[in-house]
């Protein structure tokens, strides 16, 4: 019996846009290409997985030769935005098309190929930002969370800012509480095909890789088999900072606050690097942009027949 598909993303959030989404202002900083990066890649080499990995393209021009390195290993580079900003949704919309468009532009400049999937900064989407995505030449959005869960993660984010972040566009986020799980076709916009993040079938747990830091790892356990019994696709994501150390990189203090921040980064490597590879023995783990072409060509030989 052919395998489920996987995808493994890691969102290329910098120190500073954590700390941005708790509130707090601080200058940029490009720890996470220096460090957390290179061991990602050292562990998906390890475990033989392709990754999608969503950037932040305010670096690209600097960062041009990692990024080179990580589409030449097989992974794909995906847009994460310009600047990070959060909330996304209820920018102006001019803003959202400078976010979408150059992000796009700059990205594939520097490496060379086309960018073609899209994630936004807090996965904070609604219909008219799908909109402008699909309008911005993207193929398709990993943005959507399909759980009432993103309720909770707001007032989370309240807690750990002191008050100081806001979700403004939450009303309208709420709408995806119960959208499709699995992926699909974006209605009213195109071809652009929607990859949901993980959730439990029935209480619509968010799968992250966070999670292992939230809830005893049981809890994981379970919500884990849930989703490979239902036989569904699976998209799970985590950051760099899942593999940084506080105190031996010299991590801004205030992201003690930060889920598994403080853990020692021995045993989260062994966490995240175990994880995928019980992923990678119950799933055909691809790339988003394979799937989404694999389809183009389905689709393509179908009118041609």
């Amino acid at each position: 019996m052919r395998k489920p598909v996987a995808h493994i993303s890691v969102d290329l959030d910098p120190i500073d846009t954590h700390l941005a989404g708790y509130g707090i202002a601080s200058a940029p900083c490009d720890l996470i290409y220096r460090a957390g990066v290179p061991r990602i890649l050292e562990v998906l080499d390890r475990v033989g997985l392709r990754a999608t990995l969503f950037v932040v393209a305010r670096d690209a021009e600097r960062e041009a030769s990692l990024w080179q390195d990580i589409v030449g290993r097989g992974h794909e580079l995906a847009s994460h935005s310009v600047t990070h900003p959060i909330p996304f949704a209820t920018l102006p919309r001019d803003v959202v098309r400078r976010e979408l468009c150059e992000s796009r532009a700059r990205l594939e400049a520097v490496v060379g190929r086309p960018i073609v999937g899209f994630r936004a900064p807090g996965w904070d989407v609604d219909q008219t930002t799908l909109g402008e995505i699909a309008r911005a030449g993207y193929l398709y959005d990993a943005s959507v969370l399909p759980s009432p869960a993103v309720l909770a993660g707001a007032v989370l984010r309240w807690v750990l800012s002191a008050g100081r972040m806001r979700s403004e566009s939450l009303t309208r986020t709420l709408r995806f509480v119960f959208s499709r799980r699995l992926p699909y076709r974006l209605a009213g916009a195109g071809n652009v095909w929607e990859f949901p993040v993980a959730v439990s079938p029935w209480l619509r747990v968010p799968f992250t890789h966070t999670l292992w830091h939230l809830v005893p790892a049981s809890v994981c356990r379970r919500t884990y088999r849930a989703i490979r019994r239902a036989g569904a696709s699976l998209c799970y994501q985590f950051h760099p900072v899942d593999l940084l150390d506080l105190e031996g990189d010299r991590v801004d203090p205030r992201m003690a606050r930060h889920p598994g921040m403080r853990a020692p980064l021995a045993r989260k490597t062994a966490l995240l690097e175990g994880f995928l590879r019980e992923i990678a023995r119950d799933y055909e783990v691809v790339p988003y942009a394979d799937v989404v072409a694999a389809n183009r060509e389905r689709a393509a030989s179908a009118v041609v027949a």
